[in-house]
């Protein structure tokens, strides 16, 4: 939908320069954008449609258009994050045909998109709570399986022998917060590049479950 021109005197525009009548995709973008940094700054609940429309520098009305409201801003920010991830990752799984290195790939993937969205991460991950009186099915079922997936390349490994775990559901469980835990303190400015911290990412995960030194190494040069 073309944006409309607010014109002098429209009353659609207000008088700090911001317009309802905008409408465009980009609108929808910075909602957002400024609803990510708020909702991860101040919390979900502190957090109010006002200060949203404030922060993308839009009018209330221009949020309303897109938003019935706060709640539906997170649902959509949930549903969009999941669904990159998630295609990312089997982008990334894809290229390979072993379980050990499918895994690999897959924890490098997750490790670095939570790397670059770190504070969508977080959004995603601890406000997941506020969503009253619980998450949506839809949303709860797409998060079940995204782990599916994990659980699957750890149990095709432990059959073909390269990988070793007693309890393959909580090494799953285990192995996605440590990874997803990247987002809380990775730093672009710090020592380690991002690349870097997936390597250690890797060897990580496929020292926990057992896998044979020489297999670490190819996997993190297979999947870097």
């Amino acid at each position: 939908m073309a944006e409309a021109v607010v014109k002098p005197g429209n009353p659609a525009a207000s008088r700090d320069g911001r317009s309802s009548a905008r409408r465009g995709p980009e609108t929808r973008e910075a909602i957002h954008e400024a609803a990510v940094e708020l909702f991860a700054a101040r919390g979900y609940h502190a957090t109010s449609m006002r200060a949203i429309a404030n922060a993308a520098e839009v009018q209330p009305a221009a949020i309303y258009h897109w938003y019935a409201s706060k709640e539906a801003i997170l649902v959509q920010l949930q549903d969009d994050f999941m669904d990159e991830l998630t295609e990312r990752v089997l982008e990334a799984v894809a290229k390979h045909d072993r379980p050990a290195l499918r895994l690999a790939a897959a924890v490098r993937e997750h490790v670095v998109f939570h790397g670059i969205h770190s504070r969508a991460a977080f959004v995603t991950d601890s406000e997941i709570r506020a969503l009253a009186p619980k998450p949506p099915k839809a949303l709860i079922a797409q998060r079940d399986a995204y782990q599916a997936r994990f659980g699957e390349m750890i149990a095709a490994g432990i059959a073909d022998g390269s990988l070793h775990a007693t309890h393959p559901h909580v090494a799953t469980y285990a192995i996605l917060l440590q990874c997803t835990g990247a987002a809380l303190w990775f730093d672009p400015s710090g020592p380690l590049g991002l690349d870097e911290v997936a390597d250690a990412y890797v060897e990580l995960v496929l020292g926990s479950l057992q896998a044979a030194p020489e297999l670490i190494v190819e996997a993190v040069e297979a999947t870097r």
